[in-house]
């Protein structure tokens, strides 16, 4: 009998032809096994393997002749298997040269298997669910003629057989008898058939008297157990199929990362995995007591001493285990997309329930696998942040930095449990519901008709400032409730493709493309894709970009219905010598015959005429130039320009690229200021033969080349005039290859003081003062001893400071300090000074301009380093943000130089290294100082400097002793002991994030 059942399981198995062993983990297409359970345990005992591939192949079928072959193989083993033949065709459609005409001869004449009542065998066929249900059953002990498993009904006794014990749980869907089993599927049922208990029969005999047969027969029992693998299994004093065939398994219940009831199998002392009991009763939603207690099926209470709550792996006080009872409406369990299950014992009538917060986040990186680590991502947490987080996540799934991810976290493990990509949903919001209580049931957004309910972890966008009518893209948990709510946008700035990768001998190695930015620069990035390939971007697309934390860029194609575009070579336009006409401060402008419009948000950048390096961006009508290309000597010569609209023909952003003799006229823009002793010799190179000076160009310090024979208002300077006097402020510029060909000057403030056009002083003064805290400066000391000027200052006015060795640098308003013999350029429109320079001269030792700090601020540390720089400072008479002139003067005392400011982003020359975009972080530190509640016990040290929010490490309370098992607390911020002996207590106090001045904290203490 040994035999047989030994047999029948080899069959039910459904092995592959392989000796491939592998847990489901271990297989290459592991993420499609969906009973990784039963597949790691069946592989580990032998009795399963994979393909040679490395693949398990979870959906594939098992022929009646492969099986053949692996019962002779477990039975005779492959190499006595392997020369196994058939004298004879042992079924019509089984010749002896068939593939498996041994191993089927053999399996006939041996009674394992047998064919059809027309003489076939059918060895292409596979085995039906209700097939392996009865050999499976078989195995267990049951018999088949007894228990009704032949004849017309067969299938319905083994159905209802095999479910009542079991043989089907954790099944997905229910169980068709008529399917065919595919391989993960077997895995299943043999895998319950190792934990059901075997059976056995008292009575089984036949007596024939006469011609009267008389069968003596008992029904199945279970089979008793007293050996010592009682408890392999189940300690139940019974026969478990493993406890008698597979002695060295065994199941040893144990709880999983989240506290969940879970079984680890080994075989001998290897581990096989540990894995999750299937919960009795499991909801995503908040769910009563009662409704648990009917869902279990319960017929008394369960009291809440024999009740355990876990909430992501740990007891948690909010969540306190309660008495099961019955028709209790009042508590709950659970929350919109936290999945909690509920186990029930029924040996000890006890209940564990355990809730698993879903998170979300955003990929941050990628990391692929080394010899030393598997592959992982990095996840930062968009809505709350599990405690003691740790952000790195083990897979090799395939993630895009910024996807928007699903994570569970186990505060038991301290890890990233799990990480999956977010449901997308995008429509315009028609509803919005929002509740002041805070009940996600009743927050949701219903878009495109849907109506979507909020996580209890949902994050982004407050659901009361979501505006109906607005287009918004949710992210959706994987039980559908709404876990991320943003707004749409764009998805950065415009850019204009100048050159992109277009193949494999491209010299744009890797995914990089060349943009023109809005800002008139250019530069080389590397993109997150191939777009050429996978977008079909290609040169002279404008797109929208975003750059991640490592300077990745994604790009976004602009719809092309929007585009605008006439290029001087294209072949299918007909097109003018008029490709491009537009007027300073005009709306109206012509592309190629086609009238559009512009405001004063419109943006145009503009090359210089003949090149396509340098660029100048403009904004709004009344800052662009004219442009006229009716003096182009050719058609190819006149301009390529490329615009988007974003609404109808109303230019949002247009880039331009005038031919060499296209003349463009700027209208107060390109402002410019040539620090003249900055001169360098004469260079002549490739672009040209120019000078080099430092200059202010439109706010931002640059180095300029200066053409050699450049002219001023017309008029060609000479190589001797340059370098003797060419400087000073200038209204606008042209430049050819990057050159500067031509300036025109302001006209001289000293006729136009009432005038609201744009003049300058320009050096024809020396001496400067301000009028305190009214932003009204005077310039030009006369010998009277009175200014020849007095000037309101712009707010928003960009000042300037040259030194004597002609290096320019920003400065500010509350920097000027009164020289009397430095010269003074400014710029004034509308009466007030738009532009300030001021240059120092010989003499002037106390460099009155020159950023100074204010005087209550002190300066703690100054951290260079980019992106970042990190000032941290002290004001003795509380909070205090430093200003932009505090932040020029505490980097140049550090030693820095090139100091400027745009926007928010400061560049500066440290150390010899250019540093660029670097964001200041200002950290304000106050003296906090401690005392003990008890004047006799002291707190070392007692007096600290700490900035809002932080903690302040291994503080020491002390005096006496018998200090051990002691905690203590503050009265401001909070006080935490981190040990304690006879002598002291170490604690650690946190500044409240409110900080905003020096205090002294009282430590109190308790035993």
């Amino acid at each position: 009998m040994k035999k047989f059942l030994s047999l029948v399981l080899a069959l039910v198995m459904t092995m592959s032809l392989v000796t491939v062993s592998a847990g489901a983990k271990d297989f290459t297409d592991a993420s499609k096994i969906a009973y990784d359970e039963a597949v790691d345990v069946m592989s580990a005992v032998k009795v399963i393997d994979g393909y040679t591939d490395g693949s398990f192949n979870p959906s594939a079928t098992l022929t009646r002749g492969a099986a053949a072959k692996i019962i002779c193989n477990l039975i005779l083993g492959p190499t006595t298997a392997s020369a196994l033949v058939a004298d004879a065709a042992p079924y019509k459609d089984v010749p002896t040269n068939h593939t498996f005409a041994g191993y089927i001869a053999y399996c006939q004449k041996t009674g394992i298997i047998s064919g059809y009542a027309d003489g076939t065998f059918k060895p292409a066929n596979s085995l039906t669910g209700y097939a392996f249900m009865k050999m499976l059953l078989g195995a267990l002990g049951y018999k088949a003629d007894q228990e009704g498993y032949t004849g017309a009904n067969w299938s319905i006794n083994v159905a209802k057989r095999a479910l009542n014990i079991g043989l089907a749980d954790d099944l997905v869907g229910d169980f068709n008898g008529v399917k065919a089993v595919n391989r993960e599927e077997a895995c299943l049922y043999a895998f319950n058939t190792l934990k059901a208990t075997m059976v056995e029969y008292d009575k089984n005999s036949t007596v024939i008297v006469g011609n009267i047969t008389i069968k003596e027969q008992s029904d199945a029992k279970e089979m008793a157990n007293t050996g010592k693998t009682d408890g392999n299994i189940d300690k139940d004093g019974k026969m478990q199929f493993a406890e008698k065939y597979f002695t060295d398994l065994k199941g040893v219940a144990t709880t999983d990362e989240f506290s969940r009831p879970a079984t680890m199998w080994k075989v001998k002392s290897e581990e096989i995995g540990t894995y999750t009991d299937t919960a009795d009763a499991t909801y995503t939603k908040k769910v009563e007591i009662g409704d648990i207690y009917k869902d279990l099926g319960l017929g008394k209470s369960i009291s809440a001493k024999k009740v355990s709550v876990y909430v992501d792996g740990v007891e948690d006080a909010s969540q306190p285990a309660r008495d099961i009872t019955k028709g209790d409406d009042k508590n709950k369990y659970g929350d919109n997309g936290v999945l909690t299950e509920v186990f029930y014992d029924n040996d000890n009538d006890s209940v564990v329930i355990t809730e698993v917060n879903t998170y979300v986040g955003t990929i941050t990186k990628t990391v692929k696998a080394t010899d030393k680590k598997d592959a992982y991502v990095v996840v930062a947490p968009e809505s709350e942040k599990p405690t003691n987080f740790k952000n790195e996540f083990e897979t090799d799934d395939k993630f895009e930095d910024d996807d928007y991810v699903l994570y569970t976290y186990s505060l038991k493990e301290k890890e990233i449990e799990s990480v999956a990509a977010a449901t997308k949903v995008e429509g315009t919001v028609t509803v919005a519901e929002n509740s002041v209580t805070n009940n996600s049931d009743k927050k949701a957004l219903t878009i495109n008709g849907t109506k979507y309910k909020a996580s209890a972890k949902i994050s982004g966008e407050n659901l009361s400032d979501v505006s109906v009518k607005q287009d918004y893209t949710i992210y959706l948990d994987s039980y559908g409730y709404m876990i991320y709510v943003e707004e749409n946008e764009a998805i950065g700035d415009y850019a204009l493709i100048l050159n992109i990768k277009q193949g494999s001998n491209d010299w744009y190695l890797g995914n990089r493309a060349e943009l023109l930015f809005t800002d008139g620069t250019t530069k080389i990035v590397t993109t997150d894709k191939d777009y050429f390939t996978k977008k079909s971007m290609a040169k002279n697309d404008i797109v929208t970009y975003k750059v991640n934390a490592d300077g990745e860029y994604t790009l976004k194609a602009l719809p092309t219905e929007k585009l605008v575009s006439a290029e001087s070579s294209m072949r299918d336009q007909t097109l003018t010598n008029e490709t491009l006409s537009m007027e300073n401060n005009k709306a109206g402008l012509k592309i190629n015959g086609t009238t559009y419009t512009a405001n004063s948000a419109s943006v145009f950048v503009v090359a210089d005429a003949g090149s396509t390096d340098d660029f100048t961006a403009y904004t709004g009508v009344k800052n662009a130039p004219s442009i006229d290309t009716t003096k182009a000597k050719k058609l190819s010569e006149t301009a390529n320009t490329y615009a988007y609209c974003k609404s109808g023909k109303m230019i949002t952003v247009m880039f331009v690229f005038p031919g060499k003799d296209v003349e463009i006229n700027d209208a107060t823009s390109n402002a410019l200021f040539v620090a003249n002793g900055s001169v360098s010799n004469l260079i002549h190179d490739n672009d040209g033969d120019y000078f080099t000076f430092s200059a202010v160009v439109d706010g931002e310090l640059k180095t300029v080349k200066v053409a050699q024979d450049v002219k001023v208002d017309g008029v060609k300077q000479t190589e001797k005039q340059i370098k003797k006097s060419f400087g000073g402020l200038f209204k606008s510029y042209t430049t050819d290859k990057g050159i500067i060909t031509s300036v025109k000057t302001y006209a001289d403030y000293d006729k136009n003081q009432d005038v609201e056009d744009e003049s300058a002083v320009n050096g024809t003064v020396s001496g400067i003062d301000k009028v305190s805290k009214e932003y009204t400066v005077k310039l030009g000391l006369q010998k009277n001893g009175e200014y020849k000027y007095t000037v309101t200052v712009d707010k928003d006015a960009k000042i300037f400071y040259v030194n004597t060795d002609d290096e320019i640098s920003v400065s500010s308003y509350s920097a000027i300090a009164k020289d009397d013999n430095d010269v003074v350029y400014a710029v004034v429109k509308d009466y007030m000074v738009k532009t300030l320079i001021v240059y120092e001269q010989d003499g002037n030792d106390a460099n009155p301009v020159k950023p100074e700090l204010s005087k209550d601020v002190e300066v703690k540390s100054v951290d260079i380093d980019t992106p970042k720089t990190t000032i941290t400072y002290y004001v003795e008479a509380g909070k205090k943000d430093l200003t932009t002139s505090d932040i020029k003067a505490i980097l140049a005392d550090k030693g820095c130089k090139d100091i400027t400011k745009s926007g928010d982003k400061w560049s500066f020359t440290y150390d010899g290294m250019k540093y660029t975009d670097v964001t200041v972080e200002k950290t304000q530190v106050y003296v906090v100082t401690f005392k003990c509640v008890v004047d006799k016990y002291t707190v070392t040290p007692n007096k600290v400097t700490v900035a809002a929010g932080k903690t302040v490490e291994d503080l020491k309370l002390s005096g006496g002793t018998g200090w051990s098992n002691y905690s203590v607390s503050a009265d401001v911020g909070t006080a935490t002991a981190t040990a304690t002996d006879d002598l002291a207590v170490t604690f650690k106090w946190e500044a409240p994030s409110n900080l905003a001045a020096d205090t002294q904290v009282t430590i109190s203490y308790q035993a």
